[in-house]
């Protein structure tokens, strides 16, 4: 071997040692966290946790979705957040909806919370419920809105109210298309509550 090929060798085994340092330094270097702790500020997990969760929180979140038929539903929601376990679900506060029908009145839902599928458009209504159509009202605990199949379905202490009638039940079942209206109790042996204004 001569004395050309063997600088040769030394300069190529030279630029992939070079490189392979540059690649392992630069791209798979190893990240370590350095925490330095101070005692007047230790937070427990908790603390951490709650504020890494505000900082998603997003403010004043509008959500507008119309279907085939024209029909329109409108969700305004104070505060909202990705949940932790979906992420197509958005958990919303302080939460209106509004179910604009075509050729149909209107239905407005209140709720402190709300689980919104962003892919669906689903949305699940809990917590100090209130429904308002055309000159009734209705409160309950839960409210689920099918935007797909045109249904909703309030359920868990239903409070029922409008000018000559009030009356009590566990489930009230909507279909918004046909305007059918199906109220029941859980235990079959109970009785829907009626009474006149």
């Amino acid at each position: 071997m001569n004395a050309k090929t063997i600088i040769q060798l030394l300069i190529f085994f030279l630029i992939i040692i070079f490189i392979y340092l540059f690649i392992k330094n630069t791209f798979l270097k190893e990240q370590k966290n350095i925490v330095i702790l101070d005692q007047n500020e230790v937070k427990n997990t908790e603390e951490i946790k709650i504020e890494k969760d505000e900082i998603n929180i997003i403010e004043n979140l509008n959500y507008i979705s119309i279907d085939a038929e024209g029909n329109e539903y409108i969700l305004n929601a104070k505060y909202g957040k990705e949940s932790p376990e979906d992420p197509d679900i958005i958990i919303l506060e302080e939460v209106v909806g509004l179910i604009k029908l075509k050729n149909k009145s209107n239905i407005e839902i209140k709720s402190d919370f709300a689980k919104y599928n962003a892919v669906t458009f689903d949305t699940k209504f809990y917590q100090n419920v209130l429904g308002f159509f055309e000159e009734s009202k209705a409160s309950s605990d839960n409210f689920d809105f099918f935007f797909k199949n045109n249904k909703a379905i309030m359920y868990n202490n239903i409070k029922y109210f409008d000018k000559n009638t009030k009356a009590n039940a566990d489930e009230i079942s909507f279909n918004l298309l046909n305007g059918d209206v199906n109220i029941k109790m859980f235990d079959k042996k109970k009785k829907i509550q009626i009474s006149k204004n």
